[in-house]
């Protein structure tokens, strides 16, 4: 399937930079219009010199129908940054009870976003404002001044006044959170959870808190964190028994008093023992033979499960399929196709055409998520994935798992690109050549090395973590996530894997 919009919206006081708007006291005019403006259809546009916030003239607009899709008064677009945060205000006179303003942003390429309040009928002048964080993938902008009718008071038109209009990037940025997981994403009972917060900030970030509770969060416990990676926070909530679930939430507060609140996120305690096994999400030409393949113990029950579609633009759910009355058959390999041309299937649905990366698929239970897949090359998208995203394959080609049903909670280890398809059946063994993608590493290691060589030595350069080695079977052999894991390998030759390169050959000797 192919492609589809939310903003965080952070209300602070804070200093502004330059006005991006061109003519924005409306004082020059060209034919009956302001310069660097334009207007919809369903309205009327002139200038006006005696009522006026500042300056020497103002727009004096005329609504004349009550259908909204074109009554826009509107300026752009104008180069904008990703994840920052901006302000658009605006003057509005509103004597006339047959109508309304109010005023929104059009991010491109992710949609628009408008602001919540109305002008309201007064006889003052009143300011109209709305702080909103750019998209992850923002380029540019363009901004809107919408007139609304009032439908008990329409009286064939409405008319407002509108001047000083201000669109700007604050200069004082709050922190901002570019992304907040967790692993193991479904926890054993007694097991402690690791989390971890990537923030950045224009300044420096002077304090964090991760609050979280045990099925609710009416008395949340808060924790500071246990380390800190560059930007990369990290948190531990202790284990909690079968059954519960433990939602959580961050703070951070920076350096010019500008705090942030993350989203609440939530996993469910007591592992359910399924995983997405295997996906198939592009065919060429118009979309068919699509399915996701769930490994499971045979005969397990799906009542409460669902897979749902997240939406790689903006991190909302698309779509969801719920699996209740369905069981894993006694293969272990439980098949959700989108029509009845895919093998061994064992439900249709066209709803499971997915959509192409970068996008995200969850599988969920009683909506919280136990299970996650995102595909594509990081850049600005949202992620909702474990640890790292694995590949956007090509058409006719597949994300699977090897071995089968294995899951070390890092979608890049162990998701690979399959050109053999095997709904309902054991993935076949992927070579080392076909799993190691070659591109200019941002780490190196050192060869040849001693048997009991940590991590932390071995690797040369910028390493993430965590990390898989490889035999050159290209069977895992050793996931790690800290620098002080020693390798105890054989002597051989194996290859490495981290989140920024794929292919480091290693030799251990004596």
């Amino acid at each position: 399937m192919k492609r589809c919009i939310a903003t965080l919206i952070l209300v602070v006081v804070c200093a502004y930079t330059q006005n991006l708007l061109h003519n924005p006291g409306f004082e020059s005019w060209s034919s009956g219009t302001p310069e660097h403006w334009n207007s919809d259809d369903s309205i009327r546009i002139f200038q006006e010199y005696a009522t006026v916030h500042s300056g020497s003239c103002s727009v004096r607009e005329s609504l004349l129908t009550q259908e909204q899709g074109r009554a826009d008064l509107y300026q752009g677009r104008f180069e904008v940054q990703p994840n920052t945060e901006y302000v658009f205000t605006v003057w509005i006179y509103d004597t006339d009870e047959a109508g309304r303003i109010r005023h929104g942003i059009d991010w491109h390429p992710t949609g628009s976003q408008w602001h919540s309040r109305f002008s309201r009928d007064s006889t003052a002048w009143q300011e109209l404002t709305m702080h909103a964080l750019s998209p992850s993938n923002a380029e540019s902008a363009m901004v809107f001044v919408r007139a609304y009718d009032s439908a008990a008071a329409w009286d064939g038109d409405a008319v407002f006044y509108i001047d000083d209009a201000f669109f700007s990037a604050v200069t004082e940025q709050p922190p901002f959170l570019v992304r907040a997981w967790h692993m193991p994403m479904n926890p054993e009972s007694s097991n402690p959870v690791a989390v971890y917060a990537k923030a950045t900030d224009d300044g420096m970030i002077a304090s964090d808190t991760l609050y979280y509770g045990i099925n609710d969060l009416s008395s949340p416990y808060a924790v500071t964190h246990t380390g800190v990676s560059y930007d990369t926070f990290q948190y531990a909530i202790p284990g909690c028994a079968d059954g519960d679930t433990v939602f959580y939430y961050l703070t951070f507060t920076d350096d010019d008093s500008l705090a942030t609140t993350s989203d609440t996120y939530a996993y469910y305690i007591g592992n359910c023992g399924l995983v997405i096994n295997e996906v198939h999400y592009d065919s060429p030409g118009p979309d068919s033979g699509c399915y996701i393949e769930i490994v499971g113990d045979g005969g397990y029950a799906l009542d409460g499960f669902s897979v749902v579609g997240v939406n790689g633009s903006d991190g909302s759910p698309y779509v969801t399929v719920e699996l209740s009355d369905y069981v894993i058959p006694a293969d272990g390999f439980f098949v959700i196709a989108q029509d009845s041309s895919v093998a061994n299937h064992d439900m249709v649905t066209r709803d499971i055409n997915v959509q192409n990366g970068p996008d995200n698929i969850e599988l969920r239970f009683h909506g919280i998520t136990v299970e996650a897949l995102g595909y594509g090359t990081p850049n600005g998208w949202v992620f909702t994935g474990e640890w790292s995203p694995a590949p956007d394959v090509a058409q006719a080609h597949c994300l699977g798992r090897y071995p089968d049903g294995y899951d070390s909670d890092h979608n890049s280890a162990d998701f690979h690109d399959y050109t053999i398809r095997t709904p309902g059946e054991g993935n076949p063994m992927v070579s080392s050549g076909d799993r190691m993608r070659t591109h200019a590493p941002s780490t190196m290691v050192r060869n040849p090395v001693k048997q009991n060589t940590t991590l932390g030595s071995l690797l040369i350069g910028d390493a993430s973590y965590p990390v898989a080695v490889y035999n050159t079977l290209g069977q895992i052999v050793l996931h790690a996530t800290a620098s002080h894991v020693k390798l105890r390998l054989p002597c051989g030759v194996y290859f490495l894997t981290t989140d920024s390169t794929r292919h480091l050959k290693i030799v251990v000797v004596d």
